[in-house]
């Protein structure tokens, strides 16, 4: 049998520093490359010394710009979020920050370009687009609402440091934690 991280009950790598997996060394050297030593003090301000659950998502999300220092951060949103993009917008600019806005139609990519299944001239979403015109002008990219599959798409496309604010989930108002609370798998069939 495997080790499966659910079904263990010591925790021993949380209570002892146990490497189940032999991922010790191999997760040091990622830490030490370029950047990485920043980042994890960056994140780690947002919660040491009983700041855990004093920020929201967005403050720490600001928070975590400035420390980083980033100047230019890209804003990916789904055309349908682009009044709370305005308002994202609003509230870094008044933080100082420097937003690059990238709605999911840019480009005017039509379906039938992209899906060979389709035949019409609707706009299609362009996260491959997005992920190209961020990667070539923002140090970091915030990710608001776009579709499941565009995320992945978008994900692969982008070179720059990310982070998603808002997952698209349209039953449950975008939070997915409702959904798992939520889930019978007989309305999955």
């Amino acid at each position: 049998m495997s080790l499966n991280c659910l079904d263990c009950k010591s925790k021993s790598c949380k209570l002892k520093g146990t490497d189940c997996f032999g991922l010790h060394d191999k997760s040091i050297k990622k830490y030490r490359e370029e950047g990485a030593e920043d980042m994890v003090k960056s994140s780690s301000s947002l919660i040491d010394n009983g700041r855990a659950g004093q920020l929201s998502r967005f403050q720490e999300v600001i928070e975590f710009c400035k420390l980083q220092g980033y100047k230019k951060i890209g804003l990916a949103y789904c055309y349908g979020m682009e009044g709370l993009a305005e308002e994202v917008r609003s509230k870094m600019i008044s933080q100082g920050l420097n937003l690059i806005p990238a709605r999911c139609t840019m480009g005017g990519v039509k379906e039938a370009e992209i899906d060979s299944a389709k035949n019409n001239e609707v706009i299609s979403c362009n996260p491959a687009g997005q992920a190209t015109f961020l990667n070539e002008r923002a140090d970091f990219v915030i990710e608001m609402g776009l579709c499941l599959g565009h995320d992945v798409l978008f994900h692969k496309a982008l070179e720059v440091p990310f982070t998603v604010l808002i997952v698209k989930d349209r039953v449950y108002n975008h939070n997915p934690l409702e959904a798992i609370k939520n889930y019978s798998a007989s309305q999955n069939t």
